[in-house]
């Protein structure tokens, strides 16, 4: 079992690791109660209360540091199967979907102590809140498992089921989760808008490369992008 510091309330889980890296073990994770600024990729920010769980899991000198993002979201998948059936499914590269709604977001970041490179793992679900909040907050394709599920999961037990499935997945190669991952891609056999600084590109998504690049062609060719370039969305809509 991982063990897990419980905060009441924290500006970031992320940040909260990165500042005491020096007293926490490999696979440690840090939860809290209510997360005030979490962060997404790309410098978007993460909307919450108390109702989504924030978590981070600590990854010390991880064998195979490429493709940890894609490792993460089957973690996530496969834990989410295990609590309840719940068939999950991922927008490339690390939105969590259940339907057609955006139910957990995943921020990787790195982070060196000494000798050691670390892996912080940042996941935000959303367990309990309501259509009110997501309304509110604008965010008309996220949904939390209790709308979509009926029933929301047990805050600690959902911790220790991602936790447990992350060091397992990210102690793997990305060849060996290969076979389990593509098929969960759910922007695959899709157009998609490809989002970066020098603007936007309609492509079809077609296939993940044995890198965990996302392949797409266009009517220039076929070619991939890498996670750390850009956003992806659907041609006219969400994914």
């Amino acid at each position: 079992m991982p063990n897990i510091i419980k905060l009441d309330e924290v500006d970031s889980t992320n940040s909260y690791m990165k500042a005491h890296l020096s007293k926490l073990c490999d696979g440690d994770v840090v939860t809290a109660r209510l997360q005030t600024a979490g962060r997404g990729r790309l410098g978007h920010e993460w909307a919450a209360d108390e109702g989504m769980l924030p978590l981070s899991i600590l990854l010390k000198n991880p064998p195979e540091r490429e493709n940890i993002t894609a490792r993460v979201g089957l973690a996530v998948c496969e834990a989410l199967k295990e609590l309840g059936e719940i068939s999950a499914f991922i927008k490339w590269p690390n939105d969590i979907i259940i339907g057609s709604r955006k139910v957990c977001g995943i921020l990787c970041e790195s982070a060196a102590f000494g000798d050691n490179f670390c892996v912080i793992v940042g996941i935000g679900v959303n367990v309990s809140q309501t259509a009110e909040f997501f309304e509110n907050a604008k965010l008309p394709n996220a949904a939390s498992l209790l709308m979509l599920t009926g029933k929301a999961p047990e805050r600690e037990t959902l911790t220790e089921k991602i936790a447990e499935r992350v060091k397992l997945r990210a102690a793997a190669s990305f060849a060996e989760c290969y076979d389990e991952y593509k098929p969960r891609v759910i922007n695959l056999g899709r157009q998609v808008r490809i989002i970066s600084t020098k603007g936007e590109k309609l492509a079809e998504a077609v296939d993940i490369s044995e890198s965990g690049f996302l392949v797409c062609r266009d009517e220039s060719g076929t070619f991939e992008v890498s996670s750390g370039e850009v956003s992806i969305r659907g041609a006219n809509g969400y994914f």
